[in-house]
């Protein structure tokens, strides 16, 4: 867990199982630099009995295949134990299997022998923005909690708290709460209340031009309002390939996106390939219109 350090700054903590020597020293010295590396295992058994114990870190760098328990069955009984903690997998497997089974159980990243220092400080920030956001989802989901079990009725609808917190249930759920685009689509979704036909009919321009000012702004936007959806896309994906039976999936693939285009992202993830996603935005806008205004 994030813990604070003498001089009252927050400090990131690791744990790094590997059984090479070589590499668990070369991930200390790097981890070291962004934060405390608490704990180094040389076994699969030893880092399970770590969380077993209710002992936790915020980020665990480990290997695949070792002596006695491969790393995928650590990931696979710690995170349950330890839901906050993110996995990231080190190894030199190259098979295609291993990567997608490594995925399916819950790690963040694969990264492939030798190590790299620059490749492991970028995934480093990338994990622990991560954990930072998911630490403020959780005590958003706490507070929401009672949104998601009372039925708001229809004066409450209107209300401007209602509407906030209904957008913050939303773009949790979708893994874009407080990320760039996602005051631009609050804003088109509130500009156009009670005019859902416009939303439905106008050229998405139009819709942008709405809540911009100038031309650069409505360049902007759009760029925007495209990024952050394509990033709920790859959210929704990552947990159709971990089930295709996950709540959030079910409840956003096919209303908000295309499904076909959700699948393909979801087997490339398997496949550990890329491609461009193509997105619906009007689909999504419409889709986020209706939650947000007609959820009972």
């Amino acid at each position: 867990m994030i813990r604070r350090k003498g001089d009252g700054l927050m400090v990131a903590t690791f744990a790094v199982v590997d059984d090479d020597p070589a590499s668990q020293r070369m991930l200390l010295d790097i981890l070291n630099t962004k934060g405390d590396v608490v704990a180094e295992f040389s076994s699969g058994q030893e880092a399970l009995k770590f969380f077993e114990s209710g002992r936790r870190v915020d980020v665990c760098f480990i290997d695949l295949l070792m002596p006695d328990i491969s790393g995928i069955e650590v990931v696979e009984k710690a995170i349950p134990l330890h839901p906050m903690t993110l996995f990231v997998m080190v190894s030199q497997v190259e098979a295609k299997t291993l990567l997608a089974n490594a995925y399916a159980v819950g790690i963040e990243f694969f990264i492939h022998k030798p190590i790299n220092r620059n490749e492991i400080l970028a995934i480093t920030d990338r994990v622990l923005e991560k954990h930072r956001l998911k630490s403020t989802l959780e005590q958003i989901e706490k507070s929401l909690a009672k949104v998601r079990s009372t039925r708001v009725t229809k004066t409450e609808e209107t209300d401007e708290q209602t509407l906030k917190k209904r957008f913050q249930l939303i773009f949790s759920d979708l893994g874009i709460l407080g990320e760039t685009g996602s005051r631009e689509l609050q804003a088109i979704i509130l500009r156009f209340k009670d005019r859902e036909e416009e939303l439905s009919d106008l050229p998405l321009r139009l819709i942008y031009q709405a809540i911009a000012g100038t031309e650069e702004e409505i360049q902007s936007i759009e760029q925007r309002i495209r990024r952050i959806i394509k990033h709920a896309l790859w959210n929704i994906a990552i947990r159709g390939l971990e089930d295709f039976y996950d709540e959030y999936f079910e409840r956003y693939a096919s209303k908000y996106f295309e499904i076909a285009e959700v699948r393909e992202r979801v087997l490339e993830l398997r496949q550990k390939r890329t491609s461009t996603a193509r997105i619906n935005i009007r689909k999504f806008l419409i889709a986020l219109y209706t939650d947000i205004f007609h959820l009972t």
